[in-house]
């Protein structure tokens, strides 16, 4: 049977398209020689062996917010993950499907009393399942987690078409409520960006909505270092620490958002919120708003939790058809913060010399990390910023003392060789799960 039939016999017909093309938010063109939409675990695993059967590269897709390019640009079957959105709960774990977008399933969790302790700082088109393959440690919520401590285990197909559960639930009759206790493989499936298994769903921890306080204000560029210390010695007293700098204000130095949290009372709250003000300012910070969020806010109904958004759900679209982004995204521990700021303000003025309208460098703090990020919009009818201008910086940013955030194809090799003996561990783990190396081909993590 060819591997068009195979597949519409694997899905239904009705499932399955010819040449289905991608452009992600950066602009990159993917084209794939079929596009299939499996309505569940069963599908994707009937699919990947249909794949396996034919040789053919398999690529799983989500809304294509990606703009470190993780997928191949031609020749795969694109593995549309879109129709696996449902949510079950298990006690007081949720398990969601990998196709869900995190801005609506929050709201779900939110009506359950829950919420998603972590989401990127977007506006919420990124499905869970892609948080999870980029092991997703930015954005709204790392002060209080990261998506690995978030979740209690994954269900994955790997490259052999087989199912696998992680996390206490590999123990056939056990819920998914605990990592701990046998030996877990979630942790080889985060960041693996799709290379040793297509993850399907995803068991979430319970984590009650906090009461928040939002302090805003402005800190000037020659305070932020002073600023930046206090997402460490601050710890748990916040779950959001950001710090943004953009291109068109730029002598205006950072805008400052910090999220202050109880999980206990809003009176605590109101109360840590006056301590960390007083921090802040005399590290130098300008506070200039004190805002508790409602009840409304915490049930994810209110202007005051839309702000923790970039915008309105499928506002991906509406940036898409005006601009592309380029991006290039670290991690680091605080004392790599002195080596970090130069690079990164270094890659924001190479931007404007280039022409490049508008350009943000973003620090987003938890207790133990810095994230820094280097976002550049540039129009459609004009790249004044092709990728290729950013090889040379993401040379510099792989000889700091960082680990990337997302690797995709994007990343110099020098940075993968950081990896060492693990990396070749990884390969081995690679050949078990995926023998025949039909799951994301061409990615240089696993090539």
């Amino acid at each position: 049977m060819a591997l068009g039939a195979a597949l519409g016999a694997a899905v239904g017909a009705d499932h399955v398209e010819p040449r289905g093309g991608l452009r992600d938010v950066s602009g990159r063109e993917c084209n794939f020689s079929w596009w299939v939409r499996p309505a569940d675990t069963a599908e994707v695993a009937a699919v990947v062996r249909v794949c396996r059967e034919h040789r053919a590269g398999i690529a799983p897709v989500g809304s294509g917010t990606a703009y470190w390019a993780p997928l191949p640009e031609s020749g795969a079957v694109a593995l549309d993950l879109s129709r696996l959105e449902g949510l079950e709960w298990e006690g007081r774990v949720a398990v969601a499907g990998a196709g869900a977008a995190v801005r609506p399933l929050d709201q779900q969790l939110r009506a359950a009393g829950g919420h998603l302790a972590l989401h990127p700082d977007a506006f919420g088109d990124t499905t869970l399942g892609a948080m999870v393959a980029t092991a997703c440690t930015s954005g709204i919520g790392m002060g209080v987690t990261t998506i690995g401590e978030a979740i209690c285990g994954v269900e994955v197909v790997t490259g052999a078409g087989e199912v696998l559960f992680t996390g206490s639930a590999a123990r056939t009759g056990v819920p998914p409520f605990l990592r701990e206790g046998v030996p877990d493989l979630t942790g080889c499936f985060l960041g693996a960006e799709g290379g040793l298994g297509v993850v399907t769903r995803v068991a979430l921890k319970h984590r009650p909505a906090p009461w928040r306080i939002h302090l805003r204000g402005r800190v000037l560029a020659e305070r932020l270092g002073a600023v930046v210390g206090l997402g460490r010695a601050l710890a748990a007293a916040y779950d959001t620490f950001r710090l943004t700098r953009s291109l068109g204000r730029w002598g205006e130095g950072y805008a400052l958002d910090v999220w202050v949290i109880s999980a206990f009372s809003a009176r605590e709250a109101a109360e840590r919120a006056v301590e960390v003000e007083r921090r802040l300012v005399e590290a130098g910070a300008m506070v200039e708003s004190r805002a508790a969020e409602s009840a409304r806010a915490r049930a994810g109904k209110s202007p005051e939790y839309d702000a923790r958004w970039t915008g309105p759900l499928g506002g991906l679209d509406l940036f898409t058809a005006r601009a592309r982004m380029r991006g290039l995204d670290v991690n680091a521990a605080y004392e790599a913060f002195d080596a970090l700021l130069p690079a990164a303000e270094a890659l924001v003025e190479a931007q404007r010399a280039a022409g490049v309208p508008e350009s943000r460098l973003a620090w987003y703090l938890a207790p133990d990390f810095v994230n820094v990020g280097v976002h550049a919009s540039v129009p459609l009818n004009a790249d004044p910023w092709p990728a290729e201008r950013s090889a040379p910086w993401f040379e510099r940013f792989a000889a700091l003392p960082v680990v990337p955030y997302r690797l995709g194809r994007s990343w110099s090799p020098s940075m993968l060789e950081g990896l060492g003996a693990g990396r070749e561990a990884l390969r081995a783990l690679r050949r078990q799960l995926d023998p025949d190396g039909v799951l994301q081909p061409g990615l240089p993590l696993w090539s």
